[in-house]
């Protein structure tokens, strides 16, 4: 959801705390339907550029395979803590290059590959 028409806030704490607390308001409209949602607000200056951002994150996991003899509903418990590394990987990797830190990506990118294999490597090794 894009709004084009924006706010006018007074300083910059006033930009913090209005992204902030919008984040609520957002995540009540747009509950997940699955196991994560991640709601975010970026902030533009009056020439157009990114100057802020917020987010929230839901995440829900079963930490048991059953209750009272029944199974859980969801995904093995291994590939979904699995893949919400992966996915969080993912996350932090596009907030480096948001917060501009374009320069410094290679080394980063290094370091989330490295990260990304081992996830690779123990989902094949289960």
């Amino acid at each position: 959801m894009r709004d084009d028409s924006g706010v006018e806030c007074s300083s910059l704490a006033e930009v913090s705390s209005r992204a902030v607390g919008v984040l609520p308001d957002i995540a009540r409209e747009e509950l997940p339907n699955g196991r994560t949602r991640t709601c975010f607000v970026k902030v533009r200056d009056d020439a157009g550029r990114y100057i802020f951002r917020a987010s929230l994150k839901l995440a829900s996991a079963w930490m048991v395979e059953d209750v009272g003899g029944e199974h859980q509903p969801g995904e093995d418990r291994w590939e979904a803590a699995l893949s919400r590394t992966k996915t969080q990987l993912g996350e932090l990797r596009r907030e480096f290059s948001e917060d501009g830190f374009a320069l410094e990506m290679d080394g980063l990118d290094s370091l989330f590959s490295v990260a990304e294999g081992e996830v690779e490597r123990l989902r094949r090794n289960k």
